[in-house]
């Protein structure tokens, strides 16, 4: 009986082995196009970061409205003009669950900046922090984010608690 379970005991802890390295290989594929995004949104390379975002992709604010590629392009072009400088921007992965072709990912996002006011020259530093449900694809250009759902987060205005 001992011989019997040791072979199976052998290929199910390969089988986990295997399991393990593709989602550790996921992650790390998911967390390079995170870092080229992030690298992208700071140098405010609108053409860098619209090659990161697969056609069809779309955004669930966190209130309903679902954002196309194209408004996301026009969204994105908006609240830069009005952002001088990024001073911190970071994206860490809570969570991958890897199935197959496709993984929902877990990210936290934390981004501090200089933001214009109404007057066109007085700034005020804006915090912003967001959690996000991604599913994330594999496409022959690499892992990218085909739907992004805001889970909620803070906005802090010169270090004070915002409420819109």
């Amino acid at each position: 009986m001992t011989r019997r379970l040791a072979p199976g005991l052998v290929l199910a802890l390969a089988v986990a082995c295997a399991a393990g390295d593709t989602a550790s290989s996921v992650r790390r594929e998911i967390e390079s196009t995170i870092a080229r995004s992030v690298e992208a949104t700071r140098s405010q390379d609108i053409d860098a970061y619209m090659a990161l975002v697969p056609d069809g992709a779309t955004i669930r604010g966190d209130s309903g409205e679902t954002i196309s590629r194209d408004q996301l392009r026009s969204n994105i072009l908006r609240d830069w003009s009005i952002i001088p400088k990024t001073l911190s921007l970071s994206v860490s992965i809570e969570s991958v669950a890897v199935h197959g072709d496709s993984a929902t990912v877990v990210t936290s996002q934390r981004w501090e900046r200089l933001m214009l006011e109404r007057d066109g020259r007085t700034t005020d530093t804006v915090l912003t922090t967001q959690r996000h449900e991604e599913t994330w694809r594999k496409t022959p250009e690499g892992w990218r984010a085909f739907d992004v759902k805001e889970l909620g987060g803070e906005v802090f205005v010169n270090g004070k608690p915002y409420q819109e």
